[in-house]
């Protein structure tokens, strides 16, 4: 074959599997599975950032978790006319807390988020703690919430990770799942009724999109969480810091489109059967067999999957007697040194030590087994 041919196909081979990464322009972002959280695209996804209105994914929970639907809520005066995005809500109307849902969600209403907050926490502070609270129990040791709407504080920040895994825990509520990915929606307001219109445009553009939200603010830039599914795989991406809307909504698809060439959803069930067939020392059992089998699907190039392996760690013999509860070791499955699962086994029952009565009757098993084989 021809020296420059040779060369050619080498340079192509080294471009396509080492040099190719997708570029964009916003500051920070990150891609994640929304089946198991793993993080499939970085670009310093845990700095940490201011985040605008992407703050009321978080309302979003609270309001979920602390109301039913169909709940009146009456708008505080104090929430009106608060500036940025509004949803037009008065004083003293009753709106439903799904209303509200959509009013803050699809408009980006800061009013909305503020009766929110009135309503459960009866004022910002408690409403934030609350927020905070929320944040602490999802284990986001980078995010710290001052209001429920997102607008600038010297201390309201989080990163896109954390937005992602918010955003990935306010998903599982199918109330808010169905509002994201809303496009237009007729409220009722109390004494008047709007439509609304969802911010999010990759609604209209990307047949894929299915949610999230948009956030703008002086001090954070243009931001969005968009997710999208292709047939039963669904992403979460973040894109905070985006100098003009336009290349917020670009980036984001340009991601979305990116990870789904590049990776699927892999059933990986098959790494997760455990056998265990430990000896006992002096026990009322000769043996402990131990047996689990577990599923789980994974977001994984077709390369990844061919790596993945398995690493267990057991004690190798049981001492009796030994109580149930006892640790037995931990069975893990590992992509390099990401753990994809992890379980560890503890002992279901009391092992007891062979009492005199024990070792009679194997005794007697032992002689007529040698009758037998005589």
């Amino acid at each position: 074959m021809n020296k420059k041919i040779i060369i050619m196909l080498i340079f192509f081979y080294f471009i396509s599997h080492y040099v190719y990464a997708i570029d964009i322009s916003s500051p920070s972002a990150v891609v994640i599975s929304y089946d198991t959280g793993r993080i499939l695209y970085d670009k310093n996804c845990k700095e940490k950032r201011k985040m605008a209105s992407l703050t009321k994914m978080m309302t979003a929970i609270l309001l979920v978790e602390n109301c039913k639907m169909d709940e009146e809520i009456e708008i505080a005066k104090e929430a009106c006319y608060i500036g940025g995005s509004e949803a037009g809500i008065r004083p003293g109307e009753k709106v439903t807390a799904e209303n509200l849902l959509y009013a803050m969600l699809l408009p980006s209403g800061n009013d909305a988020a503020l009766a929110i907050a009135y309503h459960i926490g009866g004022s910002v502070e408690n409403f934030a703690s609350l927020m905070n609270k929320k944040a602490k129990e999802l284990g986001l040791e980078d995010t710290n919430f001052e209001n429920p709407h997102g607008l600038d504080r010297d201390n309201h920040y989080t990163s896109a990770y954390s937005l992602a895994l918010i955003t990935k825990y306010a998903l599982s509520y199918d109330k808010i799942k169905e509002v994201v990915g809303t496009n237009e929606k007729e409220v009722d307001f109390g004494s008047f009724n709007k439509t609304l219109r969802n911010t999010n445009a990759l609604l209209r553009t990307y047949d894929k999109a299915d949610g999230v939200k948009t956030g703008f603010t002086n001090g954070a830039n243009r931001c969005l969480i968009a997710s999208a599914t292709d047939n039963d795989f669904k992403l979460i991406a973040v894109v905070l810091g985006s100098e003009t809307s336009q290349i917020r909504f670009n980036d984001a698809k340009a991601l979305l489109e990116d990870t789904f060439s590049k990776y699927k959803l892999y059933d990986i069930s098959n790494f997760l059967n455990i056998y265990l067939n430990i000896p006992i020392i002096k026990g009322n059992k000769d043996r402990l067999i131990y047996c689990s089998s577990d599923s789980k699907k994974e977001a994984l190039t077709e390369e990844e999957y061919s790596k993945i392996y398995v690493r267990q760690n057991f004690i190798d013999k049981i001492e009796a007697p030994m109580p149930a509860g006892t640790y037995l070791g931990t069975y893990e499955v590992l992509l390099d040194d990401d753990v994809l699962y992890s379980k560890d086994i503890f002992l279901e029952y009391d092992i007891l030590k062979k009492t005199p009565k024990d070792y009679f009757i194997s005794s007697i098993k032992n002689m007529f087994l040698k009758l037998e084989l005589i």
